[in-house]
């Protein structure tokens, strides 16, 4: 004889209204379907909600009799209707012995089984939904059930057991714990909601609302693919089902806790002593490894007590102390099955392998150390982008104090306000990850001789320059201790962010391709705006360079993103590259800028060095040959940084219409040079400027200056040496090139 729950009361002759809108909906189809039949409405209530069931018996003959999973090929099914309840409408199996299979909600002892029909969340369910899609939906589950082919090879393997309603969140190094070694947690109540959560953390003597929590940990049989099941309450419960699925409990746990009390083993005092037990099962699909899952049981018996149930402690010494033994024939005591257990689901704090493996960085690759200088605006987002994801193991290097006004684009806090900002992003990662070791902060500048930067510039395998000033990035090209070089900025306007970096085998250094950077710049449409519309700045502070310019945090996360990932990518890669991205403030497109690097080449002449590239001196000799047989040249236009004496050749001129050129002669003229001189400052915002001139020698002459190039490159320093500025002289042959500074 078949037995069946019972729910609820008995409603009968429903006045018109009294029913939910859901329930009508489903009456009607259920009256119209072939394949069920309406049993009878029943209810429950209490003061805060009301829940309705329509009892029928369905079959649409797609279940086969004898079935692999049991199901019958008619069932009495109970659909529940409660506009309080997460899933609005649920169907319940009647029958008491209905197969526990994958698919189902967690049961509630004494109460039916509860079918899981839906992957999506009822909020997305109840869009599409209808009574006539619903019964379908039922008879699918039944129908695939049926045959154990609800749950899809392509799917993970469920969880052993329903959900617990607690959530527990132990420390990364929970391992640490796991030994016989006496450390032990205290479990705190975090949040109360859906479930409950609760977190671990390392106990205090101190502390006396809290019960320590020992760790007991260990490793049991595999478990192939089975189905959901309902979570044990006492140890014997969760042996009988471990078994059940090929797996065991009882001697792993009786070696782990006699391990643990190698030495003995007291009574704890106080408030006592409790064991969390974490049983890792690794999970099988056909007898192939898919997974680990790890079980959490809180119990509120103590590992003496424990052991005492084990039958393990021999009579107590005058101390109180217990020494363990054996019984004879290597028995142990039963009273351990019926301790009682708390599930708990459990969870751990991230760690960086963790966050690596969630942000779809290789795990495999090995961590490098580098340098981060500047944790302001955008050196702060770029650390938070690389904290959270676990990329690099990091030194920051900033003199700056986190002021008030920081706070309007700096990921820190009010808290932070005084303090040294990579103290702020140190602790910014302690407060991501508590075990994890932490950056490295160094409050002084990236370009002091200070022992500690020189050293965290040695070890490190890449350097971030992310400072906002033209100095460092050239200083660290010139760094003999510095590594490999990327140069990060934001344009003034927010709206464009540029990459600088350098080749791995540093051939091409960041101060050499400043000058393919600016040459893109003057050479292309993007360029006109690309350093304009600057927003102003603000005065923050009583001093003349407390300045801070304006630019919204949008622009800086914006710009973060994209560099974050840029360099990341790029870094895996051994060239160099410059790489302007701009965003569109009517569309929001954010367009990429790929500047083609060329080989640097490195000259010096009279104390100075000259630094030029491959596509500027391809661009004299097109130049050269096109004039033939005549000469050509024009103005150069480049950067002079007087502290390191060094010139960075960006560009040359148009040759203006005024000039005269024969092939033994050149003479620049004046028409126009002004307006393109004017043009370069503009769109460099003055960074660029004028150098010098160049001009060709036609074929089977030499690149060396001769006498009447000599004064000329005497008459260009006179004008040059007024604002005390080099000249540069740049002659270009058939097969050579000559440059002189004066």
């Amino acid at each position: 004889m078949i037995e069946y729950f019972v729910l609820g009361e008995l409603l009968e002759a429903p006045q018109e209204g009294e029913l939910y809108p859901e329930t009508v909906a489903l009456l009607n189809a259920f009256r119209a379907c072939p394949y069920t039949e309406v049993r009878e409405l029943r209810y429950e209530a209490t003061e805060s909600s009301r829940t309705e069931y329509i009892v029928i018996d369905a079959g649409d003959g797609t279940v086969d009799a004898d079935n692999p999973a049991g199901i019958r090929r008619q069932e009495r099914l109970a659909i529940s209707i409660d506009p309080q309840y997460r899933v609005k409408v649920l169907v319940h199996t009647l029958r008491k012995d209905f197969p526990s299979l994958s698919h189902q909600h967690a049961r509630v002892p004494g109460r039916p089984r509860t079918l899981c029909l839906y992957e999506a969340g009822w909020a997305a369910v109840e869009l599409s939904w209808t009574a006539q899609r619903f019964i379908a939906r039922m008879f699918w589950w039944l129908r695939d059930s049926a045959q154990l082919k609800l749950h899809r090879d392509d799917q993970p393997l469920e969880q052993l057991f329903y959900m617990s309603p607690y959530q527990l969140i132990l420390p990364s190094n929970y391992a640490e714990y796991a030994t016989a070694g006496g450390k032990t947690l205290s479990i705190g109540k975090v949040s109360v909601g859906e479930s409950v959560m609760l977190r671990a953390f390392p106990s205090n003597g101190a502390e006396s609302q809290s019960k320590a929590m020992r760790v007991v940990s260990f490793l049991v049989p595999p478990v192939d693919s089975t189905s959901v099941v309902s979570a044990p309450e006492t140890l014997g419960e969760l042996e009988n089902q471990l078994k059940a699925w090929g797996s065991e409990l009882e001697q792993h746990l009786y070696e782990y806790v006699y391990e643990a009390i190698s030495e003995g083993v007291s009574p704890s005092t106080g408030i006592g002593e409790g064991i969390l037990v974490l049983v890792g099962v690794p999970r099988t699909r056909q007898g192939d490894s898919e997974r680990m899952d790890v079980l959490g049981y809180m119990m509120r018996a103590s590992l003496f007590e424990l052991a005492q149930a084990f039958d393990m402690l021999g009579p107590c010494e005058p101390e109180g102390h217990y020494l363990r033994i054996q019984l004879v024939g290597g028995g142990h005591g039963a009273a351990w099955r019926s301790l009682e257990l708390v599930p708990v689901e459990v969870r751990w704090e991230l760690t960086a392998k963790a966050a690596r493996d969630l942000s779809a960085i290789s795990t495999e690759e090995p961590q490098f150390h580098a340098v981060l200088a500047g944790v302001g605006a955008l050196g702060s987002a770029l650390a938070d982008l690389w904290i959270r994801q676990g990329w690099g193991n990091w030194t920051y290097i900033d003199p700056d104090r986190l002021m008030p006004h920081n706070l309007s684009r700096h990921v820190a806090f009010e808290n932070g306000i005084g303090h040294a900002k990579v103290d702020v992003m140190k602790n910014h990662a302690a407060s991501i990850y508590t075990e994890e070791p932490l950056p490295a902060a160094i409050a002084k500048s990236i370009l002091s001789q200070d022992i500690d930067v020189q050293s965290a510039l040695k070890e490190s395998q890449l350097v971030v320059d992310v400072t906002t000033t033209l100095e460092a990035p050239r200083q660290l090209a010139r760094e003999p201790n510095a590594h490999r070089i990327a140069s990060l900025f934001l344009t003034p306007s927010g709206l464009s962010s540029v990459m600088i970096l350098e080749d791995q085998d540093r051939q091409q250094r960041v101060d050499g391709l400043e000058g393919q950077y600016y040459r893109a710049i003057l050479s292309n449409d993007w360029g006109s705006e690309h350093l304009v519309n600057h927003l102003g700045d603000r005065w923050v502070g009583g001093g003349c360079r407390d300045i801070s310019m304006r630019i919204a945090s949008e622009c800086i996360h914006l710009h973060a993103s994209i560099l974050s990932r840029q360099l990341r990518q790029s870094v895996a890669k051994p060239e160099a590259r410059i790489c302007i991205w701009s965003y569109d403030e009517q569309s929001g497109a954010v367009a990429a800028h790929e500047t083609p690097v060329t080989k640097v080449f490195t000259v010096t002449s009279n104390g100075w060095t000259i630094k030029y590239d491959a596509a500027f001196l391809d661009k004299l000799k097109r130049a050269r040959s096109a004039a033939l047989p005549n000469e050509i040249g024009g103005s150069i236009v480049g950067v002079t940084d007087l502290k390191a004496r060094t010139l960075v050749i960006v560009d040359v001129l148009p040759t203006p219409p005024d000039s005269k050129s024969s092939p033994v002669h050149f003479i620049r003229g004046e028409e126009g040079q002004q307006t393109e001189l004017e043009k370069v400052l503009e769109r460099t915002a003055r960074v660029v400027d004028y150098l010098g001139e160049w001009h060709s020698h036609p074929d089977g002459v030499s690149a060396q200056p001769s006498k009447e190039d000599e004064s000329l490159l005497n008459t260009v320093h006179r004008k040059m040496s007024a604002e005390g500025l080099p000249a540069l002289m740049v002659i270009v042959a058939k097969n050579d090139i000559s440059l002189s500074v004066q």
